[in-house]
């Protein structure tokens, strides 16, 4: 099991989270996080005097021996050499750091729940595509110690000390799948943007899926959202959520591809298609604490992305080093006016395999 000094600030966050969450794993259609909208804090409240998470550092007990894979360095980032390319993002401790975050953020704005799909009360098999740090996955495990929960990436960058139930492997997930036809439920999150052919990998999980097991997408749409019409136009962020789309799309790949899972589902084969919409704010405007938190923590993430897609995406769409620099202090500053009410989405797609008749 994993011992008790090595938890990540992350899987701290994480397990308060779900001790007050519901056991009911269940799921409704369609649903969405704070459908009427959010309501924004006073002016007068300090968005940095109820918590600060400038300190955290969520990343510390991240290890594996570094000469197992080669890497490669951009701009004083580390990215997988492993089928080089395939994934255009670092994987280094800074954006380990990120992922974690992220997890935390989830965990706060999902009450806790690892997933929404309604799988078997005693999963034998879980995968978990795409599983980065593999702190999701290690969760898993713990709550499912009677299954067998196994974590793919491209990179080798997941913790050494695991419960005994789960391990790691380096693959990528849209090659050829040769897992099985046995596995109950299969994870994937921030995975569909970038995939080439997300129906694709959607009709390999099908196929070594148990009938009646289950999926579940975790992915945000690239989109800024807002309910109060207090985004300006040509508001930065707006800007640089475009300019994603056409970055990803060098890529082969689609930025907004979050909210077609429904469809992407519905061509693979799957039955019983649920949906869940988890509102994240650019920064801790809301006047919700739970939603103040999220903001906090997913303004960080937004702010650690830039530099990401600054080394390599924005590079190709031929802007100098100069000019992204200036858009992404503009879009650091955005995300610092209260007055902008402007949120990312989160949705989470589930679909099962049909039952056998």
């Amino acid at each position: 099991m994993c011992r008790p000094d090595t938890e990540t600030a992350a899987t701290a966050t994480a397990a308060a989270s779900a001790a007050a969450a519901s056991a009911e794993y269940g799921a409704q259609s369609d649903s969405d996080q704070y459908p009427d909208g959010i309501e924004a804090a006073g002016t007068d409240e300090d968005e940095e005097g109820e918590f600060s998470l400038d300190e955290v550092d969520l990343a510390d007990d991240i290890s594996i021996t570094s000469s197992v894979y080669a890497h490669t360095w951009k701009n004083g980032r580390r990215y997988h050499k492993f089928r080089h390319g395939r994934y255009p993002l670092p994987n280094d401790e800074r954006e380990q750091t990120r992922e974690d975050m992220l997890h935390a953020m989830m965990m706060e704005a999902t009450d806790g729940r690892l997933f929404f799909a309604p799988i078997v009360e005693h999963p034998q098999k879980i995968l978990d595509l795409g599983t980065g740090t593999g702190i999701w996955a290690i969760e898993v495990a713990n709550e499912y110690p009677g299954a067998e929960v196994t974590g793919l990436d491209l990179s080798p960058i997941q913790p050494v000390w695991l419960p005994p139930n789960l391990s790691f492997l380096v693959d990528d997930i849209e090659d050829t799948w040769l897992a099985g036809d046995n596995i109950d439920f299969v994870h994937l999150r921030n995975m569909v943007p970038i995939l080439k052919s997300p129906v694709g990998l959607l009709r390999n999980i099908y196929d070594n899926l148990k009938p009646g097991g289950w999926v579940e997408l975790q992915d945000v749409d690239g989109e800024v959202h807002c309910d109060d019409g207090t985004v300006p136009p040509n508001w930065p962020l707006s800007k640089f959520c475009d300019l994603l789309v056409e970055a990803f799309g060098a890529f082969g790949t689609d930025a907004h591809a979050a909210s077609a899972g429904r469809r992407y589902l519905e061509e693979a084969g799957f039955v019983n298609i649920r949906h869940h919409a988890l509102k994240l704010p650019y920064g801790p405007w809301p006047k919700d604490k739970t939603l103040r938190v999220i903001g906090a923590y997913y303004r960080i993430c937004c702010e650690e992305m830039f530099p990401v897609v600054g080394a390599v995406h924005f590079p190709m769409l031929g802007w100098s080093r100069e000019e992204t620099e200036v858009l992404f202090a503009l879009c650091r500053a955005a995300m610092r006016d209260p007055k902008v009410h402007a949120y990312g989405k989160m949705h989470c797609w589930s679909g099962q395999r049909p039952p056998e008749a």
